[in-house]
């Protein structure tokens, strides 16, 4: 049986998506979490330097 995250990354691969960027928030520790154990990694991409509320970006490829 194929997981639902194996399926939804082969369907992305198949409509021409080469992964999934998404952004969460830098002092989220459970979300960050979440995501890292669903595949993702992070990116070093960060926004809203010097705001009281950062994100940084996850991705993960579609292979």
């Amino acid at each position: 049986m194929v997981s639902p995250r194996t399926a939804s990354l082969g369907r992305l691969r198949e409509d021409g998506f080469g992964g999934v960027r998404l952004w969460t928030l830098r002092d989220t520790p459970q979300s960050r979490r979440f995501y890292a154990k669903s595949g993702f990694t992070e990116s070093g991409v960060v926004r809203g330097h010097g705001n009281p509320i950062e994100q940084v970006e996850y991705e993960i490829i579609a292979r």
